[in-house]
């Protein structure tokens, strides 16, 4: 992280997905960096990667090397999938890889603010003059992921993750109040997540065996 820190500095941004809901607290497996950064940043930001040795990933956020699915009908199907899932997220953000040759997995994602409906100078503001890089509350990281969600064009793989993220892990896994997102303007928003917890019929059962887990998440 300290190395995106210093490459983007002084812009502000702000840590989102799965490491924003690891340092949380929840105990997940993080594979990429998301970063939310202003639209109005956003060419820049890109561009002070690129300048710092980032390597840009041209294939979809979803998927591995396009090479992988050649020559074999079924992976190809696969792709084309995955390229119609992640599109919009695709069509948004700027992916990049650590300027390691050796580090080939790990990406780096830049999405504008107006996609992730959050804006990191509103949670910077409370921290040192000298920090760049923000960590959202549990209920500010909820209603941005929630806002995403809403408004994928097409639902799959990344809604599916979205809704892992926010019903399974921020509200499961952190026992957040079922009123959590009643104060968020976006109706479309609330409904989605009183849908997903089943808060008017009979709630989310967030309860946990060993073998297999959370259980009680079937969508909403």
């Amino acid at each position: 992280m300290d190395s995106i820190a210093s490459a983007l500095k002084p812009i502000p941004a702000l840590v989102w997905g799965e490491r924003a809901i690891y340092e949380l607290g929840v105990g997940i497996v993080c594979d990429d960096y998301m970063l939310v950064v202003d639209d109005a940043h956003f060419v820049d930001a890109t561009r002070k990667l690129q300048s710092a040795g980032f390597r840009e990933c041209s294939w979809s956020f979803g998927s591995v090397d396009p090479a992988f699915y050649q020559n074999n009908s079924v992976k190809e199907a696969i792709y084309g999938r995955i390229v119609h899932q992640y599109g919009n997220l695709d069509d948004k953000s700027a992916r990049f890889f650590f300027p390691s040759p050796d580090d080939r997995a790990t990406k780096v994602v830049l999405l504008p603010s107006s996609y992730a409906h959050v804006r990191p100078e509103k949670v910077l503001a409370g921290q040192s003059s000298e920090e760049n890089i923000a960590f959202p509350s549990s209920a500010l990281l909820l209603q941005s992921i929630v806002q995403t969600l809403v408004r994928e064009p097409v639902e799959g793989m990344w809604t599916s993750t979205l809704s892992v993220w926010a019903l399974s892990y921020l509200y499961g896994e952190l026992m957040m109040d079922d009123n959590v997102m009643d104060s968020c303007e976006d109706e479309s928003a609330r409904a989605w997540f009183d849908a997903g917890i089943r808060r008017y019929d009979g709630g989310m059962d967030r309860t946990r065996t060993k073998r297999f887990g959370r259980k009680g998440y079937e969508g909403p």
